[in-house]
């Protein structure tokens, strides 16, 4: 109680010099706080969007196999069939599998409106795989597959663009002159930062044996998209499906114009290594900050010290011993930092929740900042070695003051 008491006196009585010195670590503390925020927000959200397009799926495509000494022109195009999909679906590493087939600008006529969109031939599973959840009605089912049902799942803004507000459950569309009946409508997406099979909330699917059978006249299959167990073992399962495939389709897995593939998990892995490299910038810089705020308030103890010697020794004289010395004025700049570091954080959370307030919602740039205990945790941290840094040597100095010479001092 007694070097509380102090130190409360001690920082009234240099309350402006202290108020002016603390503004670095009010500064750093604010900065600190509001970045980590900002950079926390945009790392979820780059998540998010990149998990909308499926949360841990692999594409991949098939490519040509080029001979030596003779080019392009003695190319053998790899070919998907169906079976290749119930093989690699069966691998240890790969958790299921679907095929995708993609045709691009189809006439699709609804409710006396021609439009242009993306048709996706797919299977039931093709749900999970790439996230696609129905807002109304359901999605393909196994037994529309197998009896090669002319059914259709539109994406939010297909059915928007062809039935306008009213319900298109149970409607008929027209697929070049084919009739198919909706059977479910999505969720929206939004503009997915991803688009490799394009968006789709514009896009119609329907089962791919139809596409196959009645579009196409072909049983290829043009992309393959396939969930690892888990997305840290992706690149394993994109290994066993290059085996798998080169077995049957005879051509070395490690032939890489054989097959191309888009993992989401490297996408995450580049968006968390690049909010890495900010998170460490800005530790950093916050870091240097809050030292110059700390080196000021050290100055300025240093100079306090200076100014209290003659008060240090009628201390000494009295009693006090080097280690009260020491504890006192190590206090009095732990303090000042401390509250600096508290009224800096504490601009910094009104900031961030201003900005989180005022933010547009549904945004697919960027996203409110978000405050995390990790966050909480590192500041409360820096600012506690702010204060152990800015007091230590003025204190031991303190400490260290004879008392003859300081009962000698004016």
């Amino acid at each position: 109680m007694d070097l509380l008491q102090a130190t409360l006196r001690s920082l009234r009585a240099h309350a402006l010099r202290f108020g002016l010195t603390s503004l670095g670590i009010v500064w750093g503390a604010f900065l600190l706080t509001f970045l980590s925020a900002s950079i926390e927000g945009l790392d979820t959200h780059y998540t998010r969007e990149l998990e909308k397009a499926g949360p841990k799926f692999v594409i991949a495509w098939p490519g040509a196999l080029i001979k030596n000494r003779v080019g392009e022109r003695g190319a053998r195009a790899v070919v998907l069939e169906n079976e290749d999909m119930s093989r690699v679906g069966a691998l240890h590493s790969i958790e299921d599998a679907a095929p995708n087939l993609a045709l691009w600008n189809q006439v699709v006529r609804a409710n006396g409106r021609t439009k242009l969109f993306q048709v996706q031939g797919v299977a039931p599973r093709s749900a999970a795989l790439r996230n696609l959840v129905p807002r109304e009605g359901r999605f393909l089912s196994p037994l529309d597959l197998e009896r090669g049902e002319r059914v259709a799942y539109l994406g939010p803004e297909a059915a928007k663009r062809l039935y306008g507000e009213t319900s298109s459950i149970g409607q008929t569309l027209q697929i070049e002159s084919l009739r198919f009946r909706v059977i479910g409508v999505g969720e929206p997406k939004g503009d997915q930062m991803i688009s490799i099979n394009g968006w789709d909330d514009w896009t119609v699917f329907i089962p791919y044996t139809v596409a196959q059978r009645w579009l196409l006249q072909h049983d290829r299959i043009d992309m393959a998209i396939f969930a690892p167990v888990t997305r840290e073992r992706s690149w394993e399962a994109i290994g066993h499906f290059r085996e798998i495939v080169g077995l049957h389709h005879d051509f070395a897995p490690d032939l890489d114009a054989a097959l191309s593939f888009f993992n989401v998990h490297e996408a995450l892995e580049i968006v968390h290594t690049l909010f890495l490299g900010f998170r460490i910038f800005l530790v950093t810089a916050g870091a240097v900050t809050l030292l110059i705020g700390a080196i000021g308030v050290m100055n300025i103890m240093l100079v306090v010290v200076g100014e209290r010697t003659h008060e240090i020794g009628l201390r000494k004289a009295v009693g006090a011993t080097d280690r009260s010395i020491f504890l006192q004025f190590l206090a009095e700049a732990a303090s000042v930092c401390g509250l600096s570091g508290i009224l800096g954080a504490a601009l910094g959370v009104g900031f961030t929740r201003l900005i989180a307030a005022v933010a547009p919602a549904g945004s697919h740039f960027t996203s409110p900042p978000e405050l995390s205990a990790a966050t909480v945790t590192l500041i409360a941290t820096s600012l506690a070695v702010v204060g152990i840094v800015a007091g230590v040597l003025p204190a031991l100095r303190a400490a260290r003051v004879p008392p003859a010479e300081a009962l000698r001092a004016t």
